[in-house]
């Protein structure tokens, strides 16, 4: 009986640490992409739903909307701004980690922005 182990351990010794390109789990930076511009289309279902809610406020109870609806729109054009900036810029310009980052932000301040409008003191 061999020691199966030792000859596995022997073999990736060798190995520098690149990736396979037929791995179906490396970093990709069209599906960064793709979900960036699927964050843009959210943003403006997320627009659309601030609207709805500001509206809701200013027409029912004292007749204001909350006195945060300035952060929330704030929130929704930050978000466009960073979810262009990962859908557009080049591939050499931004590390995979820093646009997938981008993305991430992007959906936190778009749905942000219908939290920050809802909330109401009054």
């Amino acid at each position: 009986m061999t020691n199966t182990t030792a000859d596995t351990a022997g073999s990736t010794a060798g190995t520098t640490g690149t990736t396979d390109p037929a791995d179906p789990f490396a970093p990709s930076t069209g599906a960064v992409r793709v979900f960036a511009g699927i964050g843009l289309l959210l943003l403006a279902v997320a627009f659309v739903a601030t609207l709805v809610i500001v509206l809701n406020q200013a027409y029912s109870g004292d007749g204001g909307s909350g006195p945060l609806i300035g952060a929330a729109m704030w929130s929704m054009g930050l978000s466009g701004l960073v979810g262009l900036a990962a859908l557009c810029a080049p591939r050499d310009t931004l590390d995979h980690a820093v646009r997938r980052g981008a993305v991430f932000a992007q959906y936190a301040l778009a749905f942000g922005g219908p939290v920050l409008a809802a909330i109401d003191f009054a």
